[in-house]
């Protein structure tokens, strides 16, 4: 079994050990967990404090001594749907005072803004982004990771992209040739020659200029914000397309 699921919903490796060996154990007392898990007693209690918090360890009590036990493991649905409902209290909350917020920042923005957004959840931004500003969206040198690097994400990301009708002109890698990802709703593509290849990919969109590099399926964006470098790069995009095959 991947533990590492089990670490994505929030559970910590001492949890994760306690939690297994309830399940296979049955009602067992704490001593015997020292013994089988070789921990100290205090991290035994305080891993079966937060797996009772979150509904996944009952006691009974026989004789006077408790006896732990792994609650069903639907319940680690329970648990997940609970942190659903958490996490949509909290963005309730901020967008409450995100006008308030709003309000700390200049009037007068910069004419030209640099951000970097590292890693897949900087990624998950660009492309959440590109949904906020609804206009098409032109790529340069595409290597097709992006479905298979965030499998859980694109799909989503996609569905609401083809349903603003947000239109992709791609000029992707040699190397992508075949792929499914080539081949969307919406979607235009060419294909730039084998000698061009490069880790890196060029988003155009709105007033946004967006260099994303790839590296061991790790993204990092470089974003730069102005109309008139994102208008340029459009030109040279149509200059591209324009000697680029099918």
């Amino acid at each position: 079994m991947d533990e590492r699921l089990l670490q994505e919903i929030g559970l910590t490796k001492s949890e994760i050990n306690v939690y297994l060996n309830l399940l296979k154990s049955g009602s067992i007392k704490v001593g015997e967990l020292m013994k089988k898990l070789n921990l100290h007693r205090s991290r035994i209690y305080e891993a079966i404090n937060r797996l009772t918090e979150k509904g996944l360890v009952s006691y009974v009590i026989k004789n006077n001594i408790k006896f732990f036990e792994a609650t069903d493991p639907d319940r680690l649905l329970d648990y997940i749907e609970g942190q659903k409902e958490k996490l949509n209290e909290k963005e309730s909350n901020i967008k409450r005072i995100i006008p308030e917020l709003k309000k700390q920042t200049p009037s007068s923005l910069p004419h030209a803004e640099a951000h970097v957004f590292p890693g897949k959840e900087g990624f998950k931004t660009i492309r959440k982004d590109v949904l906020k500003q609804k206009q098409d969206l032109y790529l340069i040198g595409a290597v097709g990771k992006e479905d298979k690097n965030l499998k859980y994400f694109f799909p989503g990301f996609d569905k609401l992209r083809v349903k603003a009708r947000i239109k992709w002109k791609i000029l992707y890698d040699a190397e992508t040739r075949g792929k499914k990802i080539t081949k969307l709703p919406l979607m235009e593509t060419k294909f730039l020659p084998k000698e061009y290849s490069s880790p890196a990919v060029i988003n155009i969109y709105a007033d946004r200029v967006v260099n994303v590099l790839w590296k061991s399926n790790i993204p990092t964006c470089f974003m730069i914000i102005n109309k008139d470098i994102a208008d340029s790069y459009r030109k040279w995009f149509e200059l591209l397309w324009k000697s680029a095959t099918h």
